[in-house]
């Protein structure tokens, strides 16, 4: 319509569709390629060694997210694990701190500052578990990104770009989508491999579980029966009630730690990272490509 009217305003902006047109499919195309040979090396950047039991996630190896997936549901699993094993532990030395024998007029509670190591262990507890709720949240996220960025996002923006009107708008939705779908994964596919906090959550989910088994029978006692209660603080006593409690600190405290900076810390640097590669692609991909040159010529 430019050439035959001779209008230029509109032959420039004709050649200008065309321009789009061409850096869109090639950019399709080449993001295509990227994904596929990124998916084929997952396996071979990823140790079998570093792959952890995941029912619900096919293929975790495949790609990373499935990779990231895998992580996330057998990280949440055993956090959900240590909260039930320390709310039990904390139970127990809650009970144990009430204990109390009377010997005439006098009496004493041996294991009275029992009550301060509950109430953390409880509030330990309520940390792991809202961890573990969050690891579930970012695997809802994680293949709602899987399943829809190139599949919804990538098509629709594709599509609004293509009109002058909406290119700003679909180079936005572009540029999320690729961004979210190729950059955001990637740090995980080194994070979670050298990672260690899955093991530090079984290992502190081994430790409470060991204290509750062998005192699972504490707050099962008769508290009417003065000898018994006795009997059962005498071999608490023996069998360093106290002590067993302070070892349950070290190893749930460093499974926390762990897990917040695989759910929290190095979520948020992936986020940044993903939210800069998704500003610079809206930049590139809104940026008219042929109108500059033919205004200067």
């Amino acid at each position: 319509m430019g050439l035959g009217f001779s209008i230029r305003r509109i032959r420039l902006l004709g050649a200008e569709e065309i321009g789009q047109g061409v850096v869109s499919a090639a950019m399709v195309g080449a993001l295509v390629a990227f994904t596929l040979l990124l998916d084929s090396t997952v396996s071979s950047l990823v140790p079998q060694s570093a792959l952890p039991a995941c029912a619900s996630v096919q293929s975790p190896a495949g790609s990373p997210f499935g990779f990231y997936s895998c992580n996330l549901e057998a990280l949440g699993n055993s956090l959900s694990g240590l909260s039930s094993s320390l709310s039990r532990a904390a139970d127990i030395s809650g009970f144990a701190s009430s204990l109390k024998v009377s010997v005439g007029v006098v009496s004493a509670q041996p294991f009275f500052a029992a009550e301060a190591a509950s109430r953390s262990l409880s509030d330990a507890s309520a940390q792991a578990q809202a961890l573990s709720a969050l690891s579930f949240f970012e695997f809802e996220m994680n293949e709602f990104i899987r399943s829809s960025a190139l599949a919804v996002f990538l098509p629709a923006g594709l599509i609004l770009r293509t009109f002058f009107a909406t290119r700003k708008l679909g180079a936005a939705a572009m540029g999320i989508a690729i961004a979210a779908y190729v950059v955001y994964p990637l740090l995980f596919l080194y994070t979670f491999t050298i990672s260690q906090s899955l093991a530090a959550s079984s290992e502190a989910t081994a430790h409470a579980s060991s204290f509750n088994s062998q005192f699972a029978s504490l707050p099962l006692l008769d508290l009417d029966q003065t000898g018994a209660v006795r009997d059962q603080i005498g071999a608490m006593s023996q069998g360093d009630f106290g002590g067993k409690i302070q070892q349950l600190f070290p190893s749930s405290s460093r499974a926390l730690s762990l897990a917040g900076a695989d759910l929290v810390i190095f979520p948020i640097v992936s986020l940044i990272v993903s939210a800069v590669a998704a500003l610079e692609l809206y930049r590139t991909l809104s940026a008219p490509i042929l109108l500059p040159y033919f205004e200067s010529v």
